[in-house]
C-alpha cells in the first residue's frame, strides 16, 4: 500500500490532483446536500447514507496514515470504539450533555491514538502494524469486563441519549436532522483532511513516506510528524464514534468485530490508499452493497473476501487510481492525434 506513485519527495499539492480533490470533494458534499430531495421521505435509505458518511469520515482519516503518512495503524477502529463509549459513558453515567460528547469522543480518540503512537512510531513497518493490531484485538475484552466502570460489560450501553435541537429530540422516526449533523461532521472531515494533506504539514509527511532519508536532510521528524498525524486521525475518528453511539442508541464489543474492520479495509482499498477523497467514495459503495447482500446471508463475508481479491487485482490503486489511468491514457492518445493532425497538407 504505497501512495507514493510518481511523486518526487516533498512535492507540494500539485502532484497531488488539488484542482480534483477540490471539485471532488465540493461536489460530493453538494450533492449529498441535496440528495434528501431525491430521496423523499425514505428513512431507510437516509440511515443507509449517515452511516456511509459516519464510516467515511472514518476512512478518509485512516487513509491519512496507510496511504500519505505511511504508518500502518491497524487499531483505528479502536479509537472508534473508544470515542463512542467515552460520549456514552459519560452521558448516561454522568449525565453530560450529548452534544458535548462529540467533543469528548474526538479528544478521546486523538489522546489515545497519540499515547498509542508514542511507543508504536519508535518502531516501524511490520512492528507498528502488530503493536496496533495487539492494540485493537485487546480492546474488546477489556470493555467486556469493564462493567463496574460503567461499559456495560457484554451487552453494552443501551439505551443512549440522543441529541437535543431547540427542546425537540431527535428519534428515528425523522432522519433529515440526523443526516445533515452527519453530512456537517463528514464535510469536517473532508475538510481537515484536505487542507492536512495540502498544506506544508501535509508534505512533509508526504515526503517521509516517499523518501525519509532526503526528508529528514530538510530537518524533518519523522517521529513527531508522524505523531502530530495520528493524533489528528485519531480525533476525527473518535469524533465519528460519538456521533455514531448517540445515532444508533446502543454501542457495545461488537463494533470492534472483524466484519467492521475488514469493511472498513475494503473501503479504503476500493476507493483508492493515498488518493483523497477515495475512500469517503469508497465507503459509500460498500455500505450499500453489504446492504444489498445481506440477502445472501452467510455467503456476504465470502463475497468480500473475494471483492477485496478482484480489486487488488484488476484496479490495485482503487477507483481514483483507475481514474488517474484512464486520463492518463487519453491525454496519451490526445498527444498522439495532435502530429498527425499538423500533418495534414492545407489546400492550396
Amino acid at each position: 500500500m504505497s501512495a507514493a506513485g510518481n511523486r518526487l519527495p516533498g512535492d507540494r499539492p500539485k502532484a497531488l490532483g488539488l484542482n480534483r480533490q477540490t471539485g471532488m470533494s465540493i461536489g460530493l458534499v453538494v450533492i449529498l446536500a441535496l440528495l434528501p430531495l431525491a430521496v423523499g421521505g425514505s428513512n431507510y435509505t437516509m440511515r443507509l447514507l449517515v452511516v456511509s458518511m459516519i464510516w467515511g469520515g472514518v476512512a478518509l482519516a485512516w487513509d491519512l496514515l496507510l496511504g500519505y503518512a505511511g504508518v500502518f495503524n491497524l487499531g483505528q477502529v479502536g479509537f472508534f470504539a473508544l470515542g463512542a463509549y467515552a460520549s456514552a459513558m459519560l452521558s448516561e453515567n454522568a449525565g453530560l450533555n450529548p452534544w458535548l460528547g462529540l467533543i469528548v469522543g474526538a479528544i478521546t480518540g486523538g489522546v489515545v491514538a497519540v499515547l498509542l503512537g508514542l511507543p508504536s512510531l519508535r518502531l516501524a513497518g511490520i512492528y507498528i502494524a502488530l503493536l496496533t493490531l495487539a492494540f485493537y484485538e485487546v480492546l474488546s475484552p477489556l470493555l467486556s469486563v469493564g462493567e463496574a466502570i460503567g461499559t456495560g460489560g457484554k451487552r453494552g450501553i443501551s439505551p443512549i441519549t440522543p441529541y437535543t435541537i431547540g427542546g425537540y429530540t431527535l428519534t428515528g422516526d425523522n432522519q433529515i436532522p440526523w443526516y445533515y449533523i452527519a453530512l456537517g461532521l463528514f464535510a469536517l472531515c473532508l475538510v481537515v483532511c484536505y487542507f492536512a494533506i495540502n498544506s506544508r504539514f501535509g508534505s512533509s509527511f508526504v515526503a517521509l513516506h516517499d523518501s525519509e532519508q532526503f526528508a529528514q536532510s530538510l530537518g524533518i521528524s519523522r517521529y513527531k510528524v508522524s505523531l502530530l498525524i495520528v493524533g489528528l486521525s485519531g480525533t476525527l475518528t473518535g469524533l465519528m464514534g460519538a456521533f455514531y453511539a448517540h445515532y444508533t442508541g446502543v454501542v457495545s464489543p461488537r463494533v470492534l468485530g472483524l466484519e467492521v474492520f475488514i469493511y472498513l479495509v475494503i473501503m479504503v482499498l476500493l476507493g483508492g490508499v493515498g488518493k483523497f477523497p477515495g475512500p469517503a467514495i469508497g465507503a459509500f459503495i460498500i455500505i450499500f452493497l453489504s446492504d444489498w447482500l445481506r440477502q445472501f446471508d452467510r455467503w456476504r463475508m465470502l463475497i468480500f473476501g473475494a471483492l477485496v481479491v478482484i480489486i487488488v487485482m484488476v484496479a490495485p490503486r482503487g477507483l481514483m487510481g483507475a481514474l488517474d489511468s484512464a486520463q492518463t491514457l487519453y491525454k496519451r492518445l490526445k498527444a498522439k492525434r495532435r502530429p498527425e493532425q499538423g500533418d495534414e497538407k492545407v489546400p492550396s
